[in-house]
């Protein structure tokens, strides 16, 4: 195995002991939203994937993409779509404002 590589490894794993047992704090937070749960959020509010991606405009080819896994949403995306999920109906009237 590469040195480097090693020593990249190590340190990154070493880092992650210390960030679990609460003796630092990460240096980002990646908010993750599995496809399933993209799904389930558009299915809560009883919608296909077209009309959920024209309601809350979004790419209906990056919605598909986040509920097949082929893509991920950022942060800013999984945010949105948590709000959605709290509050379907604000969402709406909001971008309908």
């Amino acid at each position: 195995m590469d040195d480097k590589l090693f020593k990249e490894l190590d340190a990154n794993l070493k880092e992650a002991v210390q960030v679990a047992k609460g003796t630092k704090a990460p240096k980002s937070v990646y908010v993750v939203l599995k496809p399933a749960e993209i799904k389930a959020i558009r299915t809560s509010v009883g919608m296909s994937q077209s009309v959920f991606a024209n309601t809350f405009r979004l790419s209906l080819d990056t919605l598909k993409g986040w509920e097949q896994g082929k893509r991920k949403p950022d942060a800013a995306a999984a945010n949105f779509l948590r709000i959605i999920k709290a509050d379907p109906e604000f969402v709406r009237k909001t971008l309908a404002a």
